[in-house]
């Protein structure tokens, strides 16, 4: 979690959720990152077999366009990210109130 170790001394575990949901949401996002670059790499690697054991095959000029058009988040996904945010952001703010 990336709480400020100051900070985490002075919460309680009910004020720790959203640090922690946030945390999650990150590891999940690099886990699906990874997974990606993991199925990419294998496409490019299929295409270079292909292209050395298939005359009919050829190896990309250039990157795969794989996405097309980015995905917009729905307003229900920006919702919750807002208020995580907006929740740490609290947070942080009555801790170093209280801190001084």
């Amino acid at each position: 979690m990336h709480v400020p170790y100051e900070l985490f001394w002075h919460l309680n575990p009910r004020k720790l959720k959203p640090f922690e949901k946030a945390y999650d949401m990150e590891m999940e996002s690099r886990q699906n990152s990874m997974n990606l670059e993991s199925w990419l790499n294998g496409l490019y690697n299929q295409n270079a077999v292909a292209s050395v054991f298939s005359k009919n095959a050829k190896y990309p000029q250039k990157p795969f366009d794989i996405f097309g058009k980015e995905k917009a988040k729905t307003p229900e996904q920006e919702a919750e990210e807002f208020r995580f945010y907006a929740e740490q952001m609290a947070i942080r703010r009555k801790a170093a109130k209280a801190m001084g």
